[in-house]
């Protein structure tokens, strides 16, 4: 019998496929393109740069007017008491403080703002005494607070 020789076989090569590793890696990309969160841009943070106009100048701001009528009846402006006579319900003092007011936040070109503290002791004719002088001066921005609910 004759001998014959095996020749080896030959054995493949392994091979790695790349198209699975492809698609996880866009996976992951999108995975990470969805949950990250984007920087505000610079332009969106609002910067004021100053300019050459004359015209842009800041405006003038004036503060608010808080008028108070406590208990007595006395009207404070500011925590400087103003009217203490309860019976005279022109309120002299306070129209002419809210007069000024009027007219400061006209020269100004802002709009005044004023706060009515009322105690709930006061009597009611005062507060009106005060809401009045407040339209006399021509100032419709009022707020109210001091009530409370029964």
């Amino acid at each position: 019998m004759s001998r014959h020789r095996r020749r080896p076989v030959e054995e493949a090569e392994p091979v790695l496929d790349m198209s699975s590793l492809i698609d996880v890696s866009f996976l992951l990309l999108i995975y990470f393109l969805v949950t990250s969160t984007l920087d505000p841009k610079e332009a969106d943070l609002g910067m004021k740069l100053p300019t050459t106009e004359t015209s842009a100048a800041n405006p003038v701001e004036i503060d608010q007017l808080t008028i108070e009528v406590n208990s007595e009846g006395f009207i404070i402006v500011n925590d400087e008491v103003l009217d203490q006579d309860v019976t005279d319900r022109k309120v002299p003092l306070l129209a002419a403080k809210v007069g000024e007011y009027a007219q400061v936040s006209e020269m100004s070109k802002t709009q005044p703002m004023v706060v009515v503290k009322a105690d709930d002791a006061a009597k009611g004719q005062r507060f009106i005494d005060v809401l009045n002088a407040l339209a006399g001066a021509g100032i419709e921005n009022v707020t109210i607070t001091g009530f409370t609910e029964k």
